[in-house]
């Protein structure tokens, strides 16, 4: 313990050396972790890439918030370049107009999971969804805590699909999920990008909350640099949580054949809340309901007749 001490003390006194560095301790499984990343990381960037003129191509589905690029121009020290620089965005060649739904709730009440009352509407607005959709939906949340909650009350419920729960550092559920043909996956973290699904086995992408950073020492950082809390929110946290928003709605349409609902049931993204403009700016234009019965028509109007029998799992 005295030898872990001492090196723990060596690396603090060399971090601290650095005062252009942000510090923090991070808590494991496998211990205490003395973390640091350098306060202008765009800056590091700039200097060893950007400026030297090497010609690079930025390309991702999620570059731009409502089609501005300022947020990652910032993040990547990019906006520094005053010449060199050429931006373009260009639209998706998959059809949302005909292949995907956009449901948002107008019922839920503002998310809080230390309350029964929410945890309980927002328990049934998924079980409904899941029922609409036969199954074949995936569960996205940003709280393990949470997902853990409404997976314990789901549970109880006896759903005729079969349910799984990716934790962290997890795949094999995945795996599971696809083969089983009309499963249910509940999800953090990794599903909220880089993950394919594609065809009938993920119909149904179920957001819970909108995906807004959680508070950290470098989001603390950050906010630092700016004259007021409103601004930080508009120039980083809003545009950062578009982004992931948008790399969410995307795990559902994969190939040119996929077709399917994403739903957000996030009371500030519905007609009335703060952000349902930005959010519905931000998604691919298609349908929009708060209705489950208009989601079941939808699934009739663009699902085969064999989507809706009972799959045989493999």
């Amino acid at each position: 313990m005295l030898g872990d001490l001492a090196q723990l003390a060596d690396q603090a006194d060399n971090i601290a050396l650095h005062s252009e560095l942000i510090c923090w301790i991070e808590s494991g499984e496998s211990g205490d972790r003395l973390c640091a990343i350098p306060k202008d990381l765009g800056k590091w960037l700039y200097d060893d890439q950007w400026k030297k003129g090497i010609p690079t191509i930025l390309t991702s589905g999620t570059l731009s918030a409502n089609g501005d690029f300022s947020h990652v121009k910032r993040e990547l020290g990019l906006e520094r370049l005053e010449t060199r620089l050429s931006e373009v965005s260009k639209p998706s060649p998959f059809d949302y107009q005909k292949n995907a739904m956009l449901y948002i709730s107008e019922t839920m009440p503002f998310p809080d999971q230390s309350s029964a009352t929410y945890m309980e509407r927002l328990t049934d607005e998924v079980e409904s969804l899941i029922r609409a959709s036969h199954g074949r939906a995936a569960v996205l949340f940003t709280s393990y805590k949470a997902m853990d909650m409404v997976w314990g009350k789901l549970k109880k419920s006896k759903l005729p699909f079969p349910m799984f729960r990716l934790g962290k550092g997890s795949v094999r559920e995945i795996e599971k999920f696809k083969k089983s043909g009309d499963g249910i996956l509940f999800a953090s973290g990794a599903l909220w990008e880089g993950i394919d699904i594609p065809g009938d086995a993920l119909s149904m992408l179920i957001i819970v909350k909108l995906p807004f950073a959680v508070p950290d020492p470098i989001n603390e950082f950050e906010r630092s640099k700016y004259a007021s809390t409103r601004e930080f929110k508009r120039r980083v946290v809003i545009p950062a949580m578009l982004i992931k928003l948008k790399q969410g709605f995307g795990r559902l349409i994969r190939t040119m054949r996929d077709s399917g609902v994403v739903a957000i049931l996030d009371c500030r993204a519905n007609s009335n809340g703060i952000y349902h403009f930005p959010v519905v700016e931000a998604l691919p234009k298609c349908e929009i309901t708060s209705d489950v019965q208009v989601v079941e028509g939808f699934y009739r109007r663009v699902k085969s007749d064999d989507y809706f029998e009972m799959p045989i799992a493999t």
